[in-house]
């Protein structure tokens, strides 16, 4: 019996593989890319004939594929709309076929669009698709509600922020911590400007945890807290023993996403573990 990954070529997609494969747990990786191991292919989640390519037993779907990419999707929309949604809802026909009733889906807190001032949203915000600026996004938030009008056992995992120490991924954290590294001066529109990363190893954890809940359910997977970028330049200096300026273009540019993820950590039993100063450290290779 084996787990099938989407999207296996993805900073999650490796990491999860790496799990996997350090746990010694089978699984079938799809990605248009380079298979990363020799357990993936090299398929589309638009191929129809999914279900006679994959032999094996398939017991869960984590499907992390997507055109993420907001300029690719400004550039193509239709793509974007094809893949997210025509191939996702693919993956729900093979599932189906399969009796496969596992269905983890992995979607974002873009969902919940713009924040107002002191705004605090949870999976009990209502999502408004049309008032959505991206169109990954709207895509996300679409895909949210096929897989709730489905009949299989599903997990949207709506992620935040995600960053880690490998390359492929770079949020404004990695960011961050390189331009301290070779900057005198670094340039934010507000140092205020605050969102909840979440570690690539947190996200694994609740991947692997979502596995083992079979019920219907939508999870906010956050980082530990609300952290700023001013804390990150910060703690990136301090670690580096230097002295860094922060020029801010624009204070009114300040944007705080504030989710509090309290209901899905303890439907789900779960507690991020990666601080910001350990994430940070492990980025810069400092113990």
């Amino acid at each position: 019996m084996s787990v099938l990954i989407t999207g296996s070529s993805s900073y999650i997609g490796k990491n999860l593989i790496d799990f996997l494969e350090k746990n010694k747990v089978d699984y079938i990786g799809i990605d248009l890319t380079k298979p990363y191991t020799n357990k993936c292919i090299k398929m589309s989640i638009l191929d129809t004939k999914i279900g006679t390519k994959i032999k094996k037993k398939i017991t869960s779907i984590i499907h992390l594929a997507a055109i993420s990419s907001d300029q690719l999707s400004v550039k193509k929309p239709q793509l974007s709309y094809e893949v997210n949604i025509l191939g996702s809802m693919n993956l729900i026909r093979f599932a189906k076929k399969r009796n496969i009733n596992n269905f983890i889906f992995a979607s974002t807190e873009w969902v919940y669009g713009t924040f107002k001032k002191n705004q605090i949203k949870s999976i009990k915000s209502k999502i408004y698709i049309e008032k959505l600026e991206s169109t990954y996004a709207k895509t996300k938030a679409m895909m949210e509600k096929i897989i709730f009008d489905s009949e299989l056992n599903y997990s949207i995992l709506r992620f935040g922020i995600i960053y880690g120490k490998k390359k492929s991924n770079f949020s404004a954290v990695e960011s961050l911590a390189e331009q301290v590294k070779k900057k005198k001066i670094i340039s934010v529109f507000s140092k205020k400007t605050s969102r909840s990363f979440i570690h690539i190893d947190d996200i694994i954890r609740a991947i692997i945890l979502s596995m083992s809940h079979k019920n219907k359910q939508i999870l906010d997977i956050q980082g530990p807290s609300l952290v700023n970028l001013e804390t990150i330049i910060k703690l990136s200096s301090k670690l580096l023993n230097k002295n860094v300026k922060i020029l801010e273009k624009d204070k009114k540019k300040c944007s705080i996403r504030h989710i509090n993820s309290g209901i899905s950590n303890k439907i789900l039993k779960f507690k991020p573990k990666v601080t910001i100063d350990k994430g940070i450290r492990e980025i810069l290779n400092i113990q």
